[in-house]
């Protein structure tokens, strides 16, 4: 029976999809339902239409498959990209600066001079040429460059940070360190600070003297004890070569701090006790600032930032450019830019340069009309989506079940029984649930009636339903089916 139920579910669905079904009835579908149908053949001699109720119950079923599928509208979010374009410039040989005027939407402080936040992206078109044979735009040594200050690095090394540029060994050199800077904190005797690899525990803290014993742990692990007093400052440090020192002083250290930061030092922390007091319940504590360095990243001239961009360090104007280097003997190749390709900025701004071209009347490119600088971005977008929504059953078996299968009503399932009392042995169950006196008198109302479309409220669970669609006959009980499809 199970096989035949099946293609009869395939079979009909088929059709259902090809008739109209009022979509307006919501709350039963595959998923949320049991359909129960009858499995006694041969009453007193009697042959009973089993198959007929079968065929009406799995009409039902197919329906309710379609009743759990629906339009449903679906948001997202998503980037669309966007180009943001600068007015066209001309090639006159001249040093060209971007500016906020060209490009209202260049998404940067761009600046003629690299003071304060300003960032210069300058073109120097005397070192940009149309290429006849290749034809595209030629970009030679140092045709494009990005000129920063120390407050506008393209490095995004997190949080805080301090750029100090000097000369080792002949060859001008910039350090990057991450930065920290805390100040008014306290700590208790007893109490470990850590920062970096180094921690200091206050081991003796003496109120009256103003002054503490500490016990002072160096990146390697050595550990030495050591006095500090308030408002003196204490300078401990791993210089480039993996030296590691403490020094104290009465005043701030500021140029041996710049003295250690210009030498390329690993790490520096200067921490300073600024106060001591008892705290509640007689604990002595201390109040203190400190300051910690790191080193992350460091670039001499001519090194490669990415790509073909190459740096020039300027320390004694605090200046870093980034230029684009073509020298074919080094490995840094040509640059061309033709139809549909442009040159990239090596930054996350998204900026790159394009050449417009003019064209004879065959198409064929002739020549550079100007250059336009583009920024491509994203913008975040939401958006709607109309697509099927789907409640349905992922097995007929649990679906479409016969009344030997049913020994009691599901707390999360609506039950359908199909057919009579006489054919539908559910119906004795229906007995021990809702009692003698209520089920007869649906009988009575199928014998007057010739079939009942009959809702009851389920025991154990109201939000769920028993429906029973039965009739005197197996025509009257698809009767009773299909008045039951067309009022959902």
């Amino acid at each position: 029976m199970r096989k035949a139920l099946v293609s009869f579910v395939g079979l009909v669905v088929l059709g259902l999809l090809l008739a109209p079904i009022n979509a307006a009835v919501t709350g039963i579908n595959s998923s949320n339902t049991v359909i129960v149908l009858p499995t006694t053949k041969i009453v007193n001699g009697v042959p009973l239409h089993i198959g007929e109720d079968a065929i009406s119950g799995s009409r039902l079923g197919a329906f309710l498959v379609l009743r759990g599928i629906s339009q449903g509208t679906y948001t997202k979010t998503v980037f669309v990209p966007v180009e943001y374009h600068s007015v066209l410039i001309a090639d006159e040989n001249q040093t060209y600066k971007l500016n906020s005027r060209d490009m209202p939407d260049v998404g940067l402080n761009v600046s003629e001079e690299p003071v304060g936040k300003g960032i210069v992206i300058q073109v120097n078109f005397s070192r940009v040429d149309f290429n006849s044979t290749k034809k595209a735009a030629e970009f030679k040594d140092r045709s494009v460059e990005i000129v920063f200050n120390e407050n506008t690095t393209p490095l995004d090394i997190g949080g805080n940070y301090k750029v100090v540029s000097t000369t080792v060994n002949g060859k001008d050199t910039m350090y990057f360190y991450s930065a920290l800077n805390v100040s008014g904190v306290s700590s208790s005797l007893g109490d470990t600070l850590s920062v970096g690899a180094w921690s200091i525990k206050f081991v003796d803290i003496n109120v009256n003297q103003e002054e503490m014993l500490v016990d002072l742990t160096y990146p390697s692990g050595l550990l030495k004890q050591k006095t500090m007093e308030k408002n003196s400052y204490y300078i401990m440090y791993v210089d480039a070569n993996g030296n590691e020192d403490f020094e104290p002083f009465s005043t701030y250290p500021e140029s041996r701090i710049n003295e250690l930061l210009e030498s390329g030092v690993r790490n520096l922390f200067v921490f300073t006790p600024t106060g001591f007091f008892v705290g509640i319940g007689g604990t002595k504590s201390v109040i203190y600032d400190y300051q910690y360095y790191e080193k992350v990243k460091q670039y001499g001239d001519g090194d490669v930032y990415s790509g073909q961009w190459v740096w020039d360090i300027d320390p004694a104007n605090n200046l870093y450019v980034l230029y684009l280097h073509v020298n074919e003997s080094a490995g840094f190749k040509r640059v061309f830019a033709g139809e549909g390709s442009s040159v990239k900025l090596p930054t996350d701004w998204g900026l790159e340069l394009r050449p417009l071209f003019t064209k004879n009347d065959k198409g064929e490119v002739t020549g550079v009309e100007g250059y336009r600088f583009v920024r491509v971005t994203s913008v975040k977008k939401t958006v709607s989506v109309v697509a099927p929504k789907i409640e349905a059953t992922d097995d007929v078996y649990k679906f479409i079940i016969n009344d030997t299968e049913l020994t009691s009503l599901p707390s999360d399932k609506n039950v359908i029984i199909v057919g009579g009392w006489v054919s539908n042995k559910a119906w004795a169950l229906l007995e021990q649930v809702y009692g003698n006196e209520t089920i007869n008198s649906i009988k009575d109302e199928v014998m007057k009636k010739g079939y009942v479309v009959k809702e009851l409220n389920n025991p154990h669970n109201s939000r769920y339903k028993v429906i029973i669609l039965a009739g005197k006959t197996h025509e009257e009980t698809a009767i009773a089916v299909e008045e039951f499809m067309r009022g959902m």
